[in-house]
């Protein structure tokens, strides 16, 4: 008997050891991830990966696929590399770092790291252009066609077989086993018809986009002057507080952070000029606001001249190629990316990129503040969020990928663009060595997801497994546990509440009137929009004003908003009978006394659940 139970064991070891060595093996244990030479057969106008876009998150998915031997297409209709960085004048890169542990940690390794360490704050576009280009010299897998442009695609089912490309020589048909758009529209996916909404349209808000950003050169500056300045005061300041008494000559442009970058020969980058309100769909209204930038540029560099010793004999000398623009499609994925996510810095085990930058609804506002919603101390982007809901083979990257479009202001940030761009390269080519499709790689048990991901990190990509919580300032309690989380949570994902860079929402601060009006209008607009009406704004207007809120007061602005009749005095007994806020939050509730900002959290968002 034990003889034939030793005889099975020795059996299942065997097989065991045979399927770890002949399947698990090779991709667990490719130290330096590098396909075998001759593992696979290509034809001519056949490769592993193709991208298309060569914006720097296009080509770190293409340096990183072709550096493990697969090979490797990418297209640009540029003719060179230089991409969004040179065009929109962008000189200067900061890479993230999140909070895990308690110790700051940097997210942006790998390709992130050789393209901009050695780059020089107040890198110019050439800088980059030449550095990307030493980079891809080097990789004898990977071919680039400029000037070129995808025009249609051949699919079967969910998997994209072929594209026609139109180069410079003529058209020609390639085969891949893998895509990636890396464009900024999505070019290759509106080709396959993958759904997408406009701006902030899932926010209600048809027709509206992030600011475009307007970077400028200001020649003619004494930079030693301003280096010297720096090394003696906080000059970044200094300059702020200078610009803060310009006036603007255009409506519709604002100064956000504006900071400057030094570059050679005593000239400056200044950024921060954004034009708010623009339809980056719309070529005529792009041309306006450009020109309307210009202007601005102009007049902010005379002003300049007069109130700052280093540049009085500056001039204005040229802006962009072309605006950056932060926000047009976001395509539907198969798994969304949203506030909430960020906001619980959630683990995904597909992970794919780790990022720590702030979810930012200054797009709402049309002055020069900052409107932070939250800032994670670290979260991860996974897998699903760069697959297409209608696509197999194909992933996608920047801002357009999965996310929901207050999301996309964290998970579209340049560096962590990059940092998702080197993973996706090494997805693919995880995927062709196990036979799989990327989006079959979403239905791996964990264990195996968790073989991915050591894939990427072999590859470069920091990406680690953490446990954090965003704690409430005052307290230090997980702002999860605290009772209003859910109205919170509700109240971020559209971007109606700030808790700034420290994640104070001020849930113990005495409201006013005027904020629980200001708040429960929007939430209607954004949250409810076909309920919206003029009669709403009207009815709330008398209660629009800096006076302490009570609990008779916030009862009746919610009876006003929904139309409920009530009482003099008896407003708190209108919305109880009527069931529109909870026991729990009307208990809280006193008829003369002051109202806390987590109550008008939760009688805002029921107010506006009741309405459905």
């Amino acid at each position: 008997m034990k003889r034939d139970n030793l005889v099975k064991n020795l059996i299942c070891a065997a097989l065991i050891l045979i399927t770890l060595f002949f399947g698990v093996r090779p991709i667990i244990t490719r130290s330096n991830n590098r396909i075998s030479s001759g593992e696979f057969e290509f034809g001519d106008n056949e490769y592993g990966t193709i991208i298309i876009g060569s914006e720097p998150e296009g080509l770190a998915a293409a340096l990183a696929s072709s550096r493990t031997g697969l090979k490797t297409l990418l297209i640009t209709g540029d003719k060179t590399l230089g991409s969004y960085i040179k065009q929109c004048l962008i000189s200067k890169m900061d890479p993230q770092r999140g909070i895990i542990k308690g110790k700051k940690v940097l997210l942006n390794k790998g390709i992130y790291e050789e393209i901009f360490g050695n780059l020089n704050v107040g890198f110019s576009g050439l800088d980059y252009e030449n550095a990307v280009q030493k980079l891809v010299e080097k990789e004898k897998n990977l071919t680039v066609l400029y000037g070129s442009r995808v025009t249609e695609v051949r699919t079967e089912g969910k998997t994209v077989k072929s594209i026609g490309v139109e180069t410079p020589d003529g058209k020609h048909t390639f085969k891949g086993r893998v895509f990636i758009d890396a464009t900024q529209d999505g070019d290759l996916l509106m080709l396959c018809d993958t759904p997408f909404f406009y701006g902030t349209e899932d926010l209600g808000l048809p027709g509206f986009y992030s600011p475009v950003e307007f970077n400028f050169k200001v020649s003619g500056v004494d930079v030693e002057a301003l280096k010297k300045s720096k090394k003696v005061s906080n000059f970044v300041d200094e300059f702020q507080l200078v610009l803060m008494n310009y006036k603007k000559v255009n409506t519709r442009t604002k100064l956000v952070n504006p900071a400057f970058i030094i570059q050679k020969d005593n000239e400056i980058v200044i950024s921060g000029l954004q034009v708010f309100g623009v339809d980056v769909n719309d070529p005529d209204d792009l041309r306006g606001a450009y020109e309307e930038a210009e202007e601005e540029a102009i007049m902010l560099t005379a002003f300049l001249k007069t109130v700052m010793v280093a540049f009085q004999d500056c001039t204005y000398k040229e802006g962009p190629e072309k605006f950056f623009i932060p926000e047009n499609r976001h395509f539907k994925s198969r798994y969304v990316l949203t506030v909430a996510d960020i906001m619980e810095n959630r683990n995904f085990p597909d992970k794919v990129a780790l990022c720590s930058q702030e979810v930012d609804a200054s797009k709402f506002v049309d002055k020069e503040i900052e409107y932070i919603v939250l800032k994670p101390n670290v979260y991860s982007i996974p897998l699903g969020s760069i697959i297409p809901v209608n696509l197999d083979n194909v992933m996608m990257l920047g801002s357009k990928a999965g996310f929901t479009s207050l999301a996309a202001t964290s998970a579209g940030s340049i560096p962590t663009r990059i940092t998702v761009g080197e993973a996706a390269g090494l997805v693919s080519v995880y995927s062709i060595v196990r036979d799989m499709m990327p989006s079959e790689l979403l239905e791996l048990p964990e264990t195996d997801l968790k073989a991915m991901v050591s894939y990427i990190k072999r590859g470069g990509v920091m990406l680690t497994d953490f446990e954090e919580s965003i704690l409430i300032p005052d307290t230090g309690e997980k702002l999860s546990d605290h009772w209003s989380y859910p109205y919170i949570k509700t109240l971020a994902e559209y971007g109606l509440i700030s808790g700034g860079r420290d994640n104070n929402f001020k849930l113990d601060f005495r409201a006013s009137q005027e904020l629980m009006v200001v708040l429960i209008k929007n939430a209607i607009l954004k949250i409810r929009p076909e309920s919206y009406s003029k009669e709403i704004s009207l009815v709330l207007k008398p209660y629009e004003i800096q006076k302490e809120l009570t609990g008779e007061i916030a009862a009746t602005i919610i009876a006003e908003a929904l139309s409920i009749p009530y009482e003099p005095g008896g407003a708190i007994k209108a919305i109880r009978g009527k069931g529109v806020i909870p026991a729990d939050i009307i208990s809280q509730l006193e008829p003369d006394g002051p109202v806390t900002m987590d109550l008008v959290y939760g009688m805002v968002v029921e107010a506006v659940n009741y309405i459905k």
